[in-house]
Protein backbone atom coordinates (compact mmCIF):
# COMPACT_ATOMS: atom_id res chain seq x y z
CA UNK A 1 0.00 0.00 0.00
CA UNK A 2 1.17 3.52 -0.66
CA UNK A 3 1.28 6.32 1.89
CA UNK A 4 2.53 9.88 2.02
CA UNK A 5 4.29 11.77 4.80
CA UNK A 6 2.99 14.91 6.45
CA UNK A 7 5.70 16.40 8.67
CA UNK A 8 7.62 14.88 11.56
CA UNK A 9 8.37 15.13 15.27
CA UNK A 10 11.60 16.69 16.46
CA UNK A 11 13.15 13.23 16.94
CA UNK A 12 12.38 12.64 13.24
CA UNK A 13 9.35 10.39 13.79
CA UNK A 14 7.47 10.87 10.50
CA UNK A 15 3.77 11.67 10.33
CA UNK A 16 1.70 10.01 7.63
CA UNK A 17 -1.51 10.76 5.82
CA UNK A 18 -3.77 7.74 6.27
CA UNK A 19 -2.15 4.43 7.15
CA UNK A 20 0.96 4.63 9.34
CA UNK A 21 3.29 1.96 7.87
CA UNK A 22 5.99 2.16 10.54
CA UNK A 23 4.99 -1.00 12.42
CA UNK A 24 4.60 -2.91 9.15
CA UNK A 25 8.21 -2.38 8.04
CA UNK A 26 9.66 -4.83 10.56
CA UNK A 27 8.70 -8.47 11.00
CA UNK A 28 8.94 -11.04 13.80
CA UNK A 29 8.79 -14.82 13.61
CA UNK A 30 5.92 -15.95 15.89
CA UNK A 31 7.81 -19.15 16.71
CA UNK A 32 11.36 -18.09 17.64
CA UNK A 33 10.91 -14.27 17.85
CA UNK A 34 13.69 -13.51 15.40
CA UNK A 35 12.83 -10.02 14.15
CA UNK A 36 14.12 -7.58 11.56
CA UNK A 37 13.51 -6.09 8.18
CA UNK A 38 12.61 -8.40 5.33
CA UNK A 39 16.19 -8.58 4.08
CA UNK A 40 17.41 -9.57 7.56
CA UNK A 41 15.61 -12.89 7.29
CA UNK A 42 17.62 -13.72 4.18
CA UNK A 43 21.07 -12.98 5.62
CA UNK A 44 20.76 -13.90 9.31
CA UNK A 45 24.02 -15.29 10.68
CA UNK A 46 24.14 -18.64 12.54
CA UNK A 47 25.34 -16.80 15.66
CA UNK A 48 22.17 -14.73 15.67
CA UNK A 49 20.02 -17.83 15.20
CA UNK A 50 21.69 -19.40 18.25
CA UNK A 51 21.16 -16.19 20.19
CA UNK A 52 17.44 -16.13 19.37
CA UNK A 53 16.94 -19.75 20.38
CA UNK A 54 18.67 -19.27 23.73
CA UNK A 55 17.05 -15.90 24.45
CA UNK A 56 13.42 -16.79 23.80
CA UNK A 57 12.50 -16.39 27.49
CA UNK A 58 13.96 -12.88 27.42
CA UNK A 59 11.84 -12.22 24.34
CA UNK A 60 8.82 -13.02 26.50
CA UNK A 61 9.84 -10.12 28.76
CA UNK A 62 9.25 -7.82 25.79
CA UNK A 63 6.09 -9.26 24.32
CA UNK A 64 4.38 -10.09 27.61
CA UNK A 65 0.84 -11.30 26.96
CA UNK A 66 0.78 -10.25 23.31
CA UNK A 67 -0.13 -12.82 20.69
CA UNK A 68 3.02 -13.61 18.75
CA UNK A 69 1.17 -13.41 15.45
CA UNK A 70 0.03 -9.85 16.21
CA UNK A 71 2.85 -8.10 18.06
CA UNK A 72 2.86 -4.35 18.63
CA UNK A 73 5.20 -2.35 16.44
CA UNK A 74 7.30 -1.40 19.46
CA UNK A 75 7.70 -5.06 20.42
CA UNK A 76 8.86 -6.02 16.93
CA UNK A 77 11.41 -3.21 16.78
CA UNK A 78 12.72 -4.04 20.26
CA UNK A 79 13.14 -7.69 19.27
CA UNK A 80 14.81 -6.60 16.03
CA UNK A 81 17.22 -4.38 17.97
CA UNK A 82 18.11 -7.27 20.27
CA UNK A 83 18.70 -9.58 17.30
CA UNK A 84 20.76 -6.96 15.47
CA UNK A 85 22.89 -6.35 18.57
CA UNK A 86 23.74 -10.08 18.61
CA UNK A 87 25.16 -9.87 15.10
CA UNK A 88 28.94 -9.28 15.26
CA UNK A 89 28.78 -7.43 11.95
CA UNK A 90 26.14 -4.93 13.13
CA UNK A 91 26.98 -1.27 13.67
CA UNK A 92 25.89 0.40 16.91
CA UNK A 93 24.08 3.05 14.91
CA UNK A 94 21.90 0.37 13.30
CA UNK A 95 20.87 -0.97 16.71
CA UNK A 96 20.25 2.58 17.92
CA UNK A 97 18.00 3.28 14.95
CA UNK A 98 15.88 0.22 15.71
CA UNK A 99 15.44 1.29 19.34
CA UNK A 100 14.55 4.80 18.14
CA UNK A 101 11.85 3.36 15.89
CA UNK A 102 10.60 1.26 18.79
CA UNK A 103 10.24 4.49 20.78
CA UNK A 104 8.31 6.06 17.88
CA UNK A 105 5.89 3.12 17.86
CA UNK A 106 5.52 3.15 21.65
CA UNK A 107 4.53 6.81 21.43
CA UNK A 108 1.75 5.94 18.98
CA UNK A 109 0.72 3.07 21.27
CA UNK A 110 0.52 5.44 24.29
CA UNK A 111 3.11 3.37 26.16
CA UNK A 112 5.11 6.14 27.82
CA UNK A 113 7.29 3.89 30.00
CA UNK A 114 8.23 1.78 26.99
CA UNK A 115 8.93 4.89 24.92
CA UNK A 116 11.38 6.14 27.55
CA UNK A 117 12.98 2.70 27.86
CA UNK A 118 13.60 2.60 24.11
CA UNK A 119 14.82 6.20 24.04
CA UNK A 120 17.35 5.32 26.76
CA UNK A 121 18.58 2.31 24.80
CA UNK A 122 18.79 4.36 21.59
CA UNK A 123 20.70 7.23 23.13
CA UNK A 124 23.29 4.92 24.69
CA UNK A 125 23.85 3.18 21.35
CA UNK A 126 24.13 6.48 19.49
CA UNK A 127 26.69 7.67 22.06
CA UNK A 128 28.71 4.48 21.63
CA UNK A 129 28.69 4.99 17.87
CA UNK A 130 29.93 8.55 18.32
CA UNK A 131 32.63 7.49 20.81
CA UNK A 132 33.97 4.72 18.58
CA UNK A 133 34.11 6.95 15.50
CA UNK A 134 31.71 4.75 13.54
CA UNK A 135 29.46 7.67 12.62
CA UNK A 136 30.14 9.06 9.16
CA UNK A 137 31.26 12.71 9.17
CA UNK A 138 28.21 13.81 7.18
CA UNK A 139 25.92 12.08 9.72
CA UNK A 140 27.64 13.48 12.80
CA UNK A 141 25.71 16.78 13.17
CA UNK A 142 22.37 14.97 12.94
CA UNK A 143 23.35 12.22 15.38
CA UNK A 144 24.71 14.74 17.88
CA UNK A 145 21.42 16.65 17.61
CA UNK A 146 19.41 13.45 18.00
CA UNK A 147 21.29 12.47 21.16
CA UNK A 148 20.58 15.91 22.59
CA UNK A 149 16.91 15.65 21.63
CA UNK A 150 16.55 12.21 23.21
CA UNK A 151 18.15 13.44 26.43
CA UNK A 152 15.75 16.41 26.39
CA UNK A 153 12.79 14.03 26.06
CA UNK A 154 14.19 11.98 28.95
CA UNK A 155 14.32 15.12 31.11
CA UNK A 156 18.14 15.24 31.30
CA UNK A 157 18.33 18.86 30.26
CA UNK A 158 21.95 19.70 31.14
CA UNK A 159 23.26 16.74 29.16
CA UNK A 160 20.90 17.64 26.31
CA UNK A 161 22.27 21.19 26.17
CA UNK A 162 25.84 19.93 26.05
CA UNK A 163 25.02 17.80 23.03
CA UNK A 164 23.01 20.58 21.40
CA UNK A 165 26.03 22.91 21.74
CA UNK A 166 28.28 20.34 20.08
CA UNK A 167 25.68 19.63 17.40
CA UNK A 168 25.29 23.35 16.69
CA UNK A 169 29.02 23.79 16.12
CA UNK A 170 29.08 20.71 13.87
CA UNK A 171 26.01 21.80 11.88
CA UNK A 172 27.42 25.30 11.37
CA UNK A 173 30.66 23.81 10.05
CA UNK A 174 28.63 21.59 7.71
CA UNK A 175 26.66 24.60 6.46
CA UNK A 176 23.21 23.19 7.28
CA UNK A 177 20.96 26.16 8.18
CA UNK A 178 17.81 24.06 8.67
CA UNK A 179 19.51 21.80 11.22
CA UNK A 180 21.08 24.84 12.91
CA UNK A 181 17.62 26.39 13.37
CA UNK A 182 16.21 23.12 14.73
CA UNK A 183 19.06 22.71 17.20
CA UNK A 184 18.62 26.26 18.46
CA UNK A 185 14.88 25.73 18.89
CA UNK A 186 15.29 22.48 20.83
CA UNK A 187 18.10 23.85 23.00
CA UNK A 188 15.77 26.63 24.08
CA UNK A 189 13.17 24.01 24.97
CA UNK A 190 15.76 22.09 27.01
CA UNK A 191 16.83 25.23 28.87
CA UNK A 192 13.15 25.89 29.64
CA UNK A 193 12.80 22.37 31.09
CA UNK A 194 10.41 21.14 28.41
CA UNK A 195 10.52 17.38 27.81
CA UNK A 196 7.28 16.83 25.90
CA UNK A 197 6.97 15.65 22.32
CA UNK A 198 7.36 18.48 19.81
CA UNK A 199 6.74 18.80 16.08
CA UNK A 200 9.14 20.33 13.55
CA UNK A 201 7.60 23.58 12.38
Amino acid sequence: MSCSSAGQDTDFRPHFLGLDPLSLLVHACPRCCFAGYESDFEKVEPAVKRFVLTEELRADEIIGGEEREHLRGSSKYMLAARCRAADPAAREIEVADLYLRAAWCARSENLRDREQQCQSEAVLRFEQALDTGSVESNERPTILYLVGELYRRLGMFDVACDYFDEALHSAEEAGDPHLVALIQQQEQAARAGQSENMVIK
